[in-house]
């Protein structure tokens, strides 16, 4: 973690206050997207492409505003599925298609997680 005491920038949560990447989805997708110190990842093209611990980001409404991320928690096959605690979600399957939030034009990004903190 770094960037306290900054709140736009880095990945952290320390002294009673956080990051925005650490609280607020959309700033978690473009830190996820860019970051090059700290937590780090990279965008990968498929779910089948995730494990364990990466990072799944929601836009719901396809407006170009991220509204969700999740974290893959197990697999079913190739397929990731994850936890939420928005509303509690227990190895859910990683589209969110069963959600009220879910709309047809939803838009995901894949983010794997990498092993190095530098």
């Amino acid at each position: 973690m770094y960037g306290y005491p900054n709140r736009e920038r880095g990945w952290w949560l320390q002294g009673g206050t956080w990051s925005f990447s650490w609280s607020v989805a959309h700033s978690m997708r473009w830190y996820l997207a860019g970051s090059k110190k700290g937590l780090t990842a990279r965008q990968v093209s498929s779910p089948e492409e995730l494990d364990l611990g990466d990072v799944i980001c929601y836009d719901f409404q396809g407006d170009g505003r991220f509204d969700h991320t999740t974290i893959v928690t197990a697999k079913d096959g190739a397929m990731p599925l994850v936890n939420a605690h928005t509303y509690d979600a227990y190895h859910r399957t990683w589209d969110y298609k069963d959600s009220y939030a879910w709309r047809e034009n939803a838009k995901y990004v894949f983010f794997k997680i990498n092993d190095q903190f530098s």
